[in-house]
């Protein structure tokens, strides 16, 4: 692909640096462009900002950069931990924006990639090491994004990978493939035995204790329905300045029940909230948990949550769970999937319990939330939630059997306490993936048409959206369709890892395919800068 080499210079010798020192240098910047579109395409400006993070930035226009293949701009200052902001122009709009590492030059020959994309557009990236599903992405900051564990398929059957990669958009590589940094830590399954492989985890940010570390929780190297005693209940630390694991913690500070497939959130006070999975029962067949347990980061230990049951049965959700945070309130704890017939369930259905935990990890209903799973839900900057999508069925479902998605939004009124529908989203989506961007928008990615907790062979979607949160509507991001992978994701994904950056957007990555199998590409969001 064609693209133009951007030039900055200082050959004057009277170029003060600031100490006396002279600077003569040129500084030339390759960009690096998504696998599927050159942004530059139509540029009939190109504008150079540079950015020291120190008073107001300088903007450069750089000479002729539809003339040729190189631009310049010349008798500048030297650069010392400059930002370097590329912004493309067409017609007046922006159409293509990217920034480089913090830069320090002051004499000589310098070269440095930067990444380039369009602006509110999904565009295609390198993609993962292996294809893969139910890893953990996580956004490191500095436009450096990894992606932990997971599983792929290998001979028609899902395998876990213990497998971490990095993929870095401030000092990009060509290709824009995540590249490997280092192997997930060993633990000890409920059956014994040693592995590495770790799939169906969570891993949760921490900001008290030990703050700025993520904790790992649960997994195991298959989902658990044919045997449970591949999961664990192993609790450890990752340190992300250094790509390491810490020593698990100790026995008794380990989850009080081995669980997979279960969602965790950070809640107001730094405690870790856990709820819902697959877990393990004596006979080592498969349970669905229907409770949770809190981590608290000062004692590094667990506390159980009680089930909540309506007489001899437990009504609160356990896969396909989703939780918010409710700030002083605690965590809002909604839908799910309930079994039917207890630890060895053969039918399965939609809860319509949703539960807040207090801070101290009481429990108290909610009502007026229909029955729904696999949805996702993302609270607002004035504290209230939306809930998006789902499946929403009143009978019940074989358990290897799926449901219809729908495209209802619901909201819950933390005043109130109280669920209302407010809205539809473009298209009908379960076990997809949200995000607030910004305090006006919220980015939909992935799903399928239709859900069940064992099931990923139909309806995967490649399609975006956006929700305008004031205007309570929602915006297709391209063309796609339910049918139409032209725009969209790189590929159907249900159940795909979501990356948010807020200096990049969003980058989505892997997920199963629609077709019973596992997907490695991946796609970024990046939403126009103010």
């Amino acid at each position: 692909m064609s693209l133009l080499l951007l030039s900055l210079a200082c050959t004057t010798d009277t170029a003060d640096t600031g100490d006396g020192a002279v600077a003569d240098y040129r500084l030339t910047l390759q960009p690096v462009v998504p696998l599927d579109v050159n942004p530059f395409d139509g540029v009939d400006r190109i504008d150079l900002v540079l950015d020291s993070g120190v008073g107001e930035p300088l903007r450069v226009t750089l000479d002729a950069p539809a003339s040729g293949d190189s631009a310049l701009a010349e008798r500048l200052p030297a650069l010392e931990g400059v930002r370097v902001v590329v912004e493309g122009y067409a017609d007046g709009e922006l159409v293509a924006w990217g920034r480089s590492a913090p830069v320090t030059v002051t004499e000589g020959e310098v070269a440095v990639n930067v990444f380039v994309t369009r602006p509110d557009a999904v565009v295609r990236l390198g993609g993962l090491p292996e294809t893969a599903a139910q890893g953990q992405g996580l956004a490191l900051g500095a436009g450096r994004f990894l992606y932990v564990g997971g599983a792929s398929m290998k001979n028609g059957r899902y395998k876990g990978l213990d497998t971490l990669s990095i993929l870095d958009l401030e000092a990009p590589e060509a290709q824009l493939t995540f590249a490997p940094v280092g192997t997930m830590p060993a633990y000890v399954d409920t059956n014994g035995d040693e592995e590495t492989a770790r799939w169906g985890f969570s891993m949760t940010r921490l900001t008290a204790g030990d703050a700025g570390k993520y904790l790992l929780v649960g997994g195991g190297t298959s989902d658990g329905y044919s045997d449970a005693s591949v999961l664990t209940a192993d609790a450890r630390l990752f340190d992300p300045e250094t790509l390491t694991f810490e020593d698990s913690l100790p026995d008794k500070d380990t989850l009080y029940t081995a669980r997979t497939r279960h969602a965790a959130i950070l809640n107001q006070d730094g405690a870790v909230v856990v709820w819902g999975g697959f877990g393990g029962a004596d006979d080592r067949h498969f349970v669905a948990l229907p409770d949770g347990e809190i981590y608290d980061p000062s004692a590094r230990a667990f506390t159980k949550i009680e089930a909540i049951s309506s007489g001899s049965e437990y009504v609160s959700g356990s896969v396909g769970v989703a939780l918010a945070d409710l700030g002083s309130d605690g965590t809002l704890v909604a839908g799910g999937i309930r079994t039917v017939d207890g630890d060895t369930a053969t039918e399965w259905t939609p809860t319509d319990v949703s539960l807040r935990v207090s801070l101290r990890g009481d429990t108290t209903e909610v009502s007026g939330f229909g029955a729904v799973a696999a949805h996702a839900m993302v609270t607002l900057p004035d504290g209230d939630v939306l809930s998006f999508g789902g499946v929403s069925i009143a009978g019940q479902v074989g358990f290897d059997g799926t449901a219809p998605a729908t495209d209802k939004v619901y909201k819950y009124d933390r005043g109130a306490a109280s669920w209302s529908q407010i809205g539809r989203m473009e298209l009908a989506r379960a076990g997809h993936r949200a995000v607030l961007l910004d305090e006006d928008h919220i980015l939909i990615a992935g799903g399928a048409s239709s859900w069940g907790p064992l099931e990923f062979e139909d309806g995967a979607l490649s399609c975006v959206e956006l929700w305008d949160i004031p205007n309570e509507t929602a915006t297709m991001v391209g063309s796609c369709d339910e049918s139409d992978d032209a725009a969209g994701l790189p590929g159907r994904a249900q159940e795909p890892a979501l990356f948010h950056d807020p200096d990049w957007g969003v980058l989505v990555a892997g997920g199963f395919d629609g077709s019973n199998g596992v997907v490695g590409t991946a796609g970024l969001y990046t939403p126009a800068p103010d």
